[in-house]
């Protein structure tokens, strides 16, 4: 009798062997395969890189600040970064107003000013990051937004090193990764205020007015509504409230 092994049996020691090494190499693939999931969504997140689900609406995403992103010189520093998903046809308008604000709307007294680009044919993404900067003791307001900037100073006695006894409200929470908005909403990029109301200078309350300042974002079409809105001249534009996201201190 032979002691070889029969060649069906040598075939389906192979065929096994083949089937063990298979799955060692489908086991490793899935987890270099996960690995590299979470690579690439940790990069997405650092980056502040846009999920869009639905073109035609804005959307936005926090875009975190690196801490070796402030430059020597500035003492103190507070910034807010968007990454923005601008649909075809949009026309991206920016409307800052400081000084004396609304908790409510873009309305106030005191400094404002606007910046808008013409609708494009295919949607494009934008950067915006404003910022509140301590240099030589004095605290300025920065805005890049949509090509255009602006700097402004704050009032001596308004004091930002800490912002917990400030209203923030910002148009993404640092927790979410991103928030979508209609084309025909005026939405709120962020406004900070003080609790109490602005004095007069008799010492009485002003009309629903804070210290502080706010930046809206709204589209081309909708701007002679925006800025009725803003004047006062109506409640809302279109009907459509502010949209803020309220936060208790800083964001970064």
């Amino acid at each position: 009798m032979s002691s070889h092994p029969s060649p069906l049996r040598i075939t389906r020691i192979v065929l096994a062997l083949a089937v063990l090494i298979g799955i060692g190499f489908s086991i490793r693939y899935n987890l270099e395969l996960s690995r590299l999931r979470e690579t690439h969504a940790e990069l997405r997140e650092q980056i502040g890189l846009l999920d869009v689900a639905d073109p035609k609406k804005v959307v936005i995403a926090h875009v975190p600040l690196p801490d070796d992103a402030i430059p020597p010189g500035v003492e103190h520093a507070h910034v807010w970064r968007y990454r923005i998903h601008i649909p075809a046809n949009y026309g991206p308008s920016y409307k800052i107003q400081r000084g004396l604000i609304k908790a409510d709307s873009p309305q106030g007294r005191g400094g404002s000013g606007s910046s808008w680009s013409s609708p494009q044919n295919n949607s494009e993404e934008a950067l915006a990051s404003m910022a509140l900067i301590k240099s030589d003791g004095r605290w300025i307001f920065c805005r890049s937004t949509g090509g255009g900037s602006s700097t402004s100073s704050m009032p001596n006695d308004f004091d930002f090193d800490s912002l917990d006894d400030l209203v923030i409200e910002t148009a993404i929470s640092p927790d979410d990764k991103t928030s979508i908005f209609e084309t025909d909403e005026a939405i709120c990029l962020i406004r900070l205020r003080e609790k109490s109301l602005a004095k007069k200078r008799n010492g009485k309350n002003e009309e629903g007015l804070y210290r502080g300042f706010s930046v809206y974002l709204y589209g081309a079409k909708h701007r002679d509504a925006f800025e009725a809105w803003s004047e006062g001249e109506t409640t809302s534009m279109q009907g459509t409230p502010m949209n803020g996201t309220p936060l208790q201190g800083a964001t970064r």
